[in-house]
């Protein structure tokens, strides 16, 4: 009797393990779509219209609001199975995109995380759709900040390639990490880093924040 129980036990707790597995990697996965389309729709020669957003993300796009020709859409995905059983801090990754006359002008990728269950912190990037953008702007800048700093960054859908890649490179393992993210270093390691003494700095060289102008920048 007391074999069969161990046993029922240990095939319970063998399903719960390949279950939490499966939808990690389905986070993961999900994720990393999500960023990409990001890029991806970066790469276009046209501005993105609501119809290729709505061609990626299907059922998983939200209109949250409309006023007049301008609209909020979104795109969110969060990890609570896991913070609900303590595996991973609560940590939820939102694509916002604002549209206007059925064009997208901004997608902002906001991705945020619980710290020590005291505080959020969140990096986010917003790019501007629009011909000639080609600014890159990051906060905070210098070597000298706290560490429970949040992140942000704009940068214009015309900006160098490699800049563009480089403020994508989200860490969408902190979704699933065990333990989570502490820090923006966590969240988007390509453009900060942790010092010795424990303050957050840019690695992207930069003029007080900005990176890139735009062409017709005065």
């Amino acid at each position: 009797m007391i074999r069969r129980f161990i046993a029922a036990v240990a095939v319970l707790a063998l399903i719960v393990c390949e279950s939490i597995l499966l939808y990690s990697y389905l986070l993961s996965k999900r994720a990393r779509f999500i960023v990409g389309t990001t890029y991806q729709l970066t790469q276009q020669k046209r501005i993105p219209t609501v119809e290729d957003i709505r061609e990626r993300f299907g059922s998983g796009l939200r209109l949250d609001e409309c006023s007049g020709s301008v609209c909020l859409y979104s795109v969110v995905l969060s990890n609570r199975v896991l913070a609900v059983l303590h595996v991973v801090p609560d940590t939820e990754m939102q694509s916002y995109f604002w549209t206007r006359d059925g064009a997208v002008v901004r997608n902002m990728l906001n991705y945020t995380t619980e710290v020590n269950r005291r505080y959020r912190l969140f990096s986010h990037v917003q790019i501007s759709f629009c011909k000639g953008c080609q600014i890159v702007a990051v906060h905070p800048w210098d070597a000298a900040s706290r560490l429970d700093t949040n992140g942000l960054i704009e940068i214009g859908s015309d900006a160098s390639d490699q800049s563009r890649r480089t403020v994508l490179s989200i860490n969408t393992g902190c979704l699933t990490r065990f333990g989570g993210c502490r820090s923006v270093v966590d969240l988007l390691p390509a453009v900060w880093s942790q010092t010795a003494d424990g303050k957050i700095a840019c690695v992207i060289k930069n003029d007080q924040g900005l990176v890139e102008k735009s062409k017709n920048w005065p």
